[in-house]
């Protein structure tokens, strides 16, 4: 594998995409600002803003780091260097994801911190932030994915509403789940059958996407 190549690949989409992390991570951290004001308009504000940053970053990077250079012309010259189209693959799912589990991890990290700073928020919600913020991981996946195999802008934007229209359903679902909605208000972390259970799934949902896209990849015969 030309590990050198891979390299220089994965360092071009970070100069690339730059702007877009540091506008992300302001965002959420604006969110989070907000949260601080400490009134319930405030944290369902905050909340609702911090949650569309991740979601709003994982729906447009893999547009604009993988459709985009198709779109671009770039493709042709990017696969006549000394590369396969599976180590094209590796490089630019390295990037992509590397591009969103920075900023990802830090506002998780921060909320994080928030929330068992601030004696008035019941720990007990800490579970199942965890699994909100597995959700816009797991939709980022499925749709740079999808815009990897299928090349295809079209494709790329129908997983992205897909996606966009789940996250909503989702919430729903887990957050009226008794064996989790019970535990909200428990001045300790309750990390219930329920909650791995969930976490559990999406790591593995994360963990298939990803194992398929490179299988899917790497049988393709024709890549521009």
């Amino acid at each position: 594998m030309n590990s050198r190549v891979i390299q220089t690949l994965i360092l071009k989409d970070w100069r690339l995409q730059r702007t877009q992390i540091l506008i992300s991570v302001a965002a959420g951290g604006v969110a989070l600002a907000v949260l601080q004001l400490k009134s319930e308009t405030a944290f369902l504000i905050g909340t609702v803003w911090f949650f569309v940053a991740l979601i709003v970053l994982g729906s447009m990077l893999p547009v604009s780091n993988v459709i985009n250079e198709r779109k671009k012309q770039n493709l042709p010259f990017l696969m006549s260097l000394p590369i396969s189209a599976l180590q094209y693959a590796i490089a630019k799912m390295a990037s992509t994801l590397g591009l969103f589990l920075v900023p990802w991890a830090a506002l998780v990290i921060a909320a994080s911190t928030l929330v068992m700073s601030r004696g008035d928020i019941p720990k007990g919600i800490v579970p199942l932030m965890f699994i909100l913020f597995g959700l816009p991981l797991v939709g980022f996946c499925l749709i740079a994915a999808t815009a990897l195999v299928s090349e295809s802008e079209g494709w790329a934007i129908a997983a992205t509403i897909l996606c966009n229209s789940w996250y909503g359903l989702a919430w729903y679902f887990i957050i009226r789940n008794p064996a989790i909605n019970r535990d909200l208000n428990s001045p300790v972390q309750v990390w219930s059958p329920a909650v791995l259970t969930i976490l559990a799934g999406e790591a593995a949902a994360v963990a298939l996407i990803l194992g398929l896209t490179f299988y899917l990849q790497s049988r393709k015969r024709e890549f521009v």
